[in-house]
């Protein structure tokens, strides 16, 4: 077997049916282009129909479809998978990927606001995932990639709720492992630093935020979408078959540390040094 035979027999999402939630946005939409491109046909979830929409001309492959949904909403959660089921035939991977923030101050946060995070980050996923493995992947395995954040183990300042909600994914996504193993299936996260998406604009717009960002992060800078497809990929694949129940960060080394002091080196790239 040749290195693309290999590959392909390890990666491949060919003859795989994958549901998406958020696939109007910034990094769902890219997931579903990779998705799409491995091989996989795709059913694009979002609550604007129109954005979703968008997005299949840019996918390669035929079969995908868009499908509107309100997450917030069990009974609508439970009529897409109807919908996707009865377009697709089957559901073998599902990426919970739908997400909505506000930076606000704890204080400052009022009950709708809570609950309109808390609905569409962490009850959305946990309905989703329910309503898929119970339609389509009880009887015959599957995966699921739940999108967690840096949020999930470093909170942000102004983001309690949203930092309240993907620490909860953590948890979901190992009840999942947990209590569907013996159905075939597996549950991972996925925990994305610093994204160069809309709702990081803000960030990368200020200039001290950006500045704080490169220092905290290992690379020196935020990520495009692109970037965390690989991952998504294997996660979804046959190549993760003995991986479950775990959370995998790709965040540029935000985690494991940063420089944000001069430190005095020969090598390397320099650090600060003109402002020391």
């Amino acid at each position: 077997m040749n290195v693309a035979e290999n590959l392909r027999k390890h990666y491949s999402l060919e003859g795989k049916v994958v549901l998406i939630t958020g696939a109007g946005g910034g990094i769902c939409s890219e997931m579903a282009r990779a998705v799409a491109g491995a091989g996989a046909e795709v059913a694009l979830c979002d609550l604007n129909l129109d954005a979703v929409r968008a997005v299949l001309p840019t996918m390669q492959g035929a079969g995908h479809t868009a499908h509107r949904v309100d997450l917030r909403r069990v009974s609508e959660i439970e009529a897409c998978v109807d919908e996707v089921l009865a377009a697709h035939g089957r559901i073998d991977g599902l990426v919970n990927g739908a997400g909505v923030s506000k930076r606000l101050g704890l204080l400052d946060v009022d009950e709708a606001l809570y609950d309109a995070i808390m609905d569409v980050n962490l009850k959305a996923a946990f309905f989703m995932g329910q309503q898929v493995v119970r339609k389509a992947m009880r009887g015959r395995g599957g995966k699921i990639v739940n999108i967690a954040s840096y949020n999930s183990t470093r909170i942000c300042g102004g983001s309690s709720v949203y930092g309240c909600a993907k620490s909860g994914i953590l948890g979901l996504t190992r009840s999942m492992a947990v209590e569907w193993g013996g159905f075939g299936i597996q549950a991972n996260a996925i925990a994305p630093g610093f994204i160069e998406t809309p709702l990081c604009r803000e960030l990368k717009e200020d200039q001290a935020r950006l500045s704080c960002i490169e220092d905290m992060t290992c690379c020196r800078r935020m990520a495009q979408p692109e970037e965390l497809m690989g991952m998504t990929i294997l996660l979804l694949s046959d190549a993760s078959s003995y991986m479950t129940g775990q959370v995998y960060n790709v965040d540029g080394g935000a985690l494991a540390g940063g420089t944000p002091w001069y430190f005095p080196t020969a090598y390397g790239a320099k650090q600060h040094a003109e402002t020391e």
